[in-house]
């Protein structure tokens, strides 16, 4: 298992890049006048996953400190419900950023 604060740190690198994209696609769209469309709903996403790894354990780790048994659970079946909650406002944060863009 990795450590946890080597997973703090992915999570403070995420957050940065996302971060820092979603300002320089504002930049662009503000200044330049276009913007890509991929970018503006990656990017904030990436930044809410970021956040959500600095702040919480990683759902296998979450799953392993409760006890369950996860030997039978592979790929989306691991996924915690307060992982399902960080991927879905990740994807609400991306989703809003685009409206926001494509309505300047």
């Amino acid at each position: 298992m990795v450590p946890r604060w080597k997973q703090q740190l992915g999570g403070l690198l995420m957050a940065l890049l996302g971060a820092g994209f979603t300002g320089w696609t504002w930049y662009t769209a503000l200044y330049r006048g276009y913007f890509y469309p991929k970018a503006s709903m990656l990017f904030p996403a990436v930044f809410v996953l970021g956040l959500g790894i600095i702040a919480f354990p990683g759902y296998k780790e979450e799953r392993i400190a409760r006890g369950e048994d996860i030997s039978r659970l592979q790929g989306w079946r691991l996924i915690t419900p307060r992982w399902w909650a960080i991927l879905i406002v990740a994807l609400l944060a991306g989703a809003a950023n685009y409206f926001l863009l494509s309505s300047l």
